[in-house]
């Protein structure tokens, strides 16, 4: 009798664990439909045709419940046709190019010397770094806008794109991975003759590539929905990157807003697609580190 008690209890422990299951599955699954319809609505009205007038509401029953001619016209102005578009597509890649190479040279080794050096106030130091990083950004805009003001540095490219490679964001995330690697190895390699150099490029970035993916994605993912620092420091609309002026083509190119927004989006899709594994485990082992 307690044998089958056992096995009943079992059962049940079983059964209620999968019913948990199907109603967790079922919770993350309309969580992401309510998160991707935004999404898929403008994808559908960027298949309407920008001739039809009024593109905002209605597109998605126009095209799944009724006869409707997809076309592909508003991309087509989008990327050919219309020269403004390109240019503030353009503009985003001059701002954001710099930031993704120059801030990862200036983190890997900013998160190196915090994880794996004593200096003085290097406590004090790090705490300012979390303090910047934690600060509004309207508070940093502010700040950095007077600052540059005063150096003749408003209306340059410069002004956005220097606070965004000297972010404290990215050496912080570096530093978090290179602190888990046992100094016993990096003490090894300088018992064989290794430089700081070698050690750094040869040992210690290697084991840290899912923390450079995570940082790359995320500093990637900042910049180009950057809006506040662009703002503030570009005064002249022909300098605005795609993310400012998403806002306004609503009001001065409704015909390939929808458009614009899917190509703005695509090549964040593709990175998050090819970087998936290691942004995943680089947040992971983050948190744990944390």
């Amino acid at each position: 009798m307690r044998k089958k008690k056992r096995k009943m209890k079992r059962k049940m422990k079983r059964r209620t664990i999968n019913w948990t299951d199907c109603l967790l599955i079922l919770l993350v699954l309309l969580v992401a439909l309510i998160a991707i319809l935004p999404l898929v609505s403008v994808f559908i009205n960027s298949l309407a045709d920008p001739r039809a007038g009024n593109l905002i509401g209605g597109g998605a029953a126009k095209i799944i419940f009724k006869p409707y001619p997809i076309t592909y016209r508003q991309y087509y102005i989008a990327l050919l046709e219309n020269r403004e578009t390109t240019m503030y597509f353009a503009n985003t890649l001059r701002i954001v190019a710099p930031i993704l190479l120059f801030g990862t040279l200036f983190a890997i080794p900013s998160g190196y010397a915090f994880a794996k050096f004593d200096f003085p106030f290097k406590k004090v130091l790090f705490f300012v770094y979390v303090l910047v990083m934690l600060l509004p950004v309207q508070i940093n805009v502010v700040g950095t806008y007077i600052f540059f003001r005063n150096i003749d540095l408003v209306e340059r490219y410069a002004g956005v794109i220097l606070p965004g490679i000297f972010s404290s964001f990215g050496a912080f995330l570096i530093y978090q991975f290179m602190k888990s690697i046992p100094d016993e190895t990096m003490e090894s390699a300088r018992l064989d003759g290794a430089d700081e150099a070698k050690i750094l490029f040869q040992i210690v970035i290697p084991q840290v590539k899912a923390g450079i993916a995570s940082m790359l994605v995320l500093i990637l993912i900042d910049s180009w929905n950057m809006v506040e620092m662009p703002m503030a420091i570009l005064r002249d609309e022909w300098l605005y990157p795609m993310s400012i002026m998403l806002r306004y083509m609503a009001m001065t190119e409704p015909r390939i807003v929808f458009a614009c927004v899917i190509i703005f989006s695509i090549p964040l899709l593709l990175i998050f697609l090819i970087a998936q594994d290691n942004l995943t485990e680089g947040i992971a082992r983050s948190a744990v580190i944390k």
